[in-house]
């Protein structure tokens, strides 16, 4: 397993160049003559960009995307049409200076989220089409109720489900839905699985589904099918 490495916040043409050079380094080290991707949030549209304009379609076997807004995010125009100006660049230095601790060397909240809205994940879908030769399918989660995840979650979960209704606290399951085969993840108690929990973001277990366990089940289903 490799990881992307490419920036959490820049815009996705960025990330997407990233990425690129990402896999052809795992192909060279490993011999390899395709990648299967695992993409969860915005990765996903990264990933797609870097497989349909980038020229990795012939290197990438499959990708498949976990709670990706394909279709946009209401919290993005939110932020972006409702929220003061002022406060939106607050937010994204706050946001800018906390990346960079962590190791993205220019993080670049604004450009990300404007890539995430609606407008702009429609022209993105416009222009990035699917590789014919590249197997693409989808998951979502969603979160039961409001409390199902911490702060900031909770709050924007009831944004987004004010205008896309099912959410995981960012992502409509309907914006998350793309590719051949979809995969929607619930819990039958009142939990819920938000878009932190499809990572481990908070390291809590949750009754009915087990993070380590999904991505393996993801990782035998695409050996299955040969990829």
């Amino acid at each position: 397993v490799y990881y992307g490495n490419q920036q959490s916040a820049a815009s996705v043409e960025e990330c997407a160049v990233e990425l690129k050079t990402r896999i052809e380094e795992v192909m060279a080290e490993t011999g390899a003559e395709k990648v299967n991707i695992i993409a969860h949030s915005k990765g996903g549209l990264d990933s797609r960009y870097t497989i349909s304009l980038l020229g990795m379609d012939h290197y990438v076997a499959s990708l498949t995307t976990i709670n990706t807004p394909h279709r946009g995010c209401a919290c993005a125009d939110y932020l972006l049409h409702k929220i003061p100006k002022s406060v939106c660049n607050m937010i994204a230095r706050k946001y800018n200076s906390a990346l960079k601790k962590l190791g993205d060397p220019n993080p670049d909240f604004m450009a990300a989220v404007q890539d995430l809205t609606e407008e702009s994940c429609r022209a993105f879908n416009e222009r990035v089409l699917d590789a014919e030769n590249v197997y693409y399918q989808s998951t979502a989660s969603k979160m039961s109720r409001w409390n199902s995840a911490p702060f900031p979650q909770w709050m924007s979960y009831l944004l987004v489900k004010h205008f896309d209704k099912d959410n995981d606290g960012l992502v409509g399951v309907q914006a998350a839905k793309w590719g051949s085969k979809f995969t929607l993840l619930e819990t039958k108690g009142r939990r819920g699985i938000s878009h932190g929990d499809m990572i481990d973001l908070n390291r809590e277990n949750i009754k009915g589904f087990d993070v380590r366990e999904f991505y393996v089940g993801v990782v035998h289903g695409l050996k299955e099918m040969g990829f």
